[in-house]
C-alpha cells in the first residue's frame, strides 16, 4: 500500500476489497485508514504550507547573504536580504508539501537571529565598537510610551 502525495493529518485512504468478509455477499468489504502524522524536528505543517524555522548570526541580519536551507528535497541556497528581522518569514515557491493533484505548495522559512553564546576577545572588542558608533536607536518609538 502507499499513501498518496499530499496526506495530511485525518487524511481518509481507502483500501478496496482488504476488509472483512460480508457472510451474506461472500465479498470482502473496504478498509479506511486514518493518516497520523508525527511532529518533524524542523518542519511544521500550517495547513498547505510546510514551515520550517532557520537561525541566523547577527552579520547575517545586518548585511544580508545566502544561506542553505532545507526542504524536502535537499538543501536550497537562498538569498537574505539585509536588515531582515528576527521572526520575518521568506517564501520558497514550489519547495512545500506536495499536493494530491502532483504540484507542490509553498515553504515559508521563519528566520531567528541566534546571537552567539560565547565571542572570542575579538569578536567581543568588534561588536562594543559597533555599540559605540550605533547611530540609530531600534526603540526610540517606546521613549513616549504612557497608558
Amino acid at each position: 500500500m502507499r499513501i498518496p502525495p499530499g496526506a495530511k493529518q485525518g487524511t481518509k485512504i481507502r483500501l478496496r476489497g482488504k476488509g472483512q468478509m460480508n457472510p451474506q455477499t461472500r465479498q470482502r468489504g473496504d478498509i479506511y485508514l486514518v493518516v497520523n502524522l508525527f511532529p518533524h524536528n524542523v518542519f511544521q505543517l500550517d495547513g498547505d504550507t510546510l514551515v520550517c524555522e532557520v537561525p541566523i548570526a547577527p552579520d547575517e541580519a545586518v548585511l544580508g547573504g545566502n544561506i542553505d536551507v532545507p526542504t524536502p528535497d535537499g538543501s536550497v541556497t537562498m538569498k537574505l536580504p539585509p536588515g531582515i528581522r528576527s521572526g520575518q518569514s521568506l517564501r520558497l515557491r514550489g519547495k512545500g508539501w506536495p499536493s494530491p493533484k502532483g504540484s507542490r505548495g509553498d515553504q515559508l522559512v521563519k528566520v531567528v537571529i541566534a546571537p552567539p553564546k560565547t565571542l572570542s576577545d575579538q569578536e567581543r572588542q568588534l561588536y562594543q565598537q559597533i555599540q559605540t558608533q550605533r547611530t540609530t536607536d531600534p526603540r526610540s518609538h517606546l521613549s513616549n510610551v504612557q497608558l
